[in-house]
């Protein structure tokens, strides 16, 4: 009787503990939730140091992370990793022009009352040119985050005019469709709102005479010339073009209701050919 009393009490515990969950079995984990903030903040741990270095110098941090990778992501990048055409930029390039060409008109509209529709449409081109939007991108160190395909980055491509020009634009974008129209607006008035006070001197917010002569002589060690090739209409409404020559080679001409205007035309367009060169 004992005995079998004694067997009760040791095979009880045993009992007791196979009935009790293993301590080392880990809880299921809830699924997330789409669009909640604590999910929206893990997306954003997972975007890639340098990304987010970018959305300071953008100064805007995105709700959507993967809008600015898209807009890094060059088409020579899409065989080599497998994406679909809609993964690249070229989409965000597309709505990026068309903002930033929305947004200068309005500027100029607003700076220049007294303009007619033909010179703010000039100075509308001078200022969304492709020289003026790469001066931007490099400003931005966007050259660096491009995301590329092998071989268009051995090419040089992080320095072609065409692709900052391009990158800027599909940012721009972006920022239009996670931050609306304000966080577009913040970044392009950055680089484009000072030339815009004077339109007829500078095409780029910056010295495009200066910037082309230290490019011909780093790389050629020439100078370029400037040569007036027609000067037209009244005193009231003068019109000049001008025409940039390197050596013997003819680069590009420029047109403006001034001579330095005419010259900063003719430069902007030279430093376009010369970056599709490189």
């Amino acid at each position: 009787m004992s005995t079998t009393a004694r067997t009760r009490r040791v095979t009880s515990p045993s009992r007791s503990a196979s009935a009790t969950p293993s301590a080392s079995a880990a809880p299921t984990p809830a699924s997330p939730c789409a669009g909640c903030e604590g999910c929206l903040e893990a997306e954003r741990a997972a975007v890639t140091p340098p990304t987010r270095r970018l959305e300071e110098r953008l100064g805007h941090h995105f709700r959507d992370p993967q809008l600015l990778v898209r807009a890094l992501t060059h088409r020579s990048a899409a065989r080599e990793r497998q994406l679909a055409p809609d993964e690249t930029n070229e989409r965000l390039e597309f709505l990026g022009d068309a903002v930033i060409q929305l947004i200068v008109s309005d500027l100029l509209v607003a700076r220049h009352g007294h303009a007619s529709e033909g010179e703010l449409s000039r100075w509308r081109s001078r200022l969304v040119c492709q020289a003026s939007l790469a001066a931007a991108a490099t400003t931005l160190g966007l050259g660096d985050e491009l995301v590329l395909g092998a071989g268009e980055a051995r090419s040089g491509g992080r320095e072609k005019g065409s692709l900052l020009c391009a990158v800027y634009e599909a940012v721009v974008g972006a920022l239009y469709l996670d931050g609306h129209m304000e966080a577009a607006r913040r970044l392009v008035l950055q680089h484009l709102a000072s030339p815009a006070a004077d339109p007829e001197v500078t095409a780029s917010g910056w010295d495009t005479k200066g910037r082309l002569q230290e490019i011909t002589q780093g790389r050629y060690h020439l100078l370029p010339r400037y040569e007036v090739v027609e000067a037209s209409g009244p005193d009231h409404a003068p019109h000049f073009r001008v025409a940039v020559w390197l050596g013997a080679r003819h680069l590009a001409d420029g047109a403006a209701g001034s001579k330095k205007g005419a010259e900063q035309e003719a430069a902007a367009r030279a430093l376009e050919v010369l970056a599709e060169e490189r």
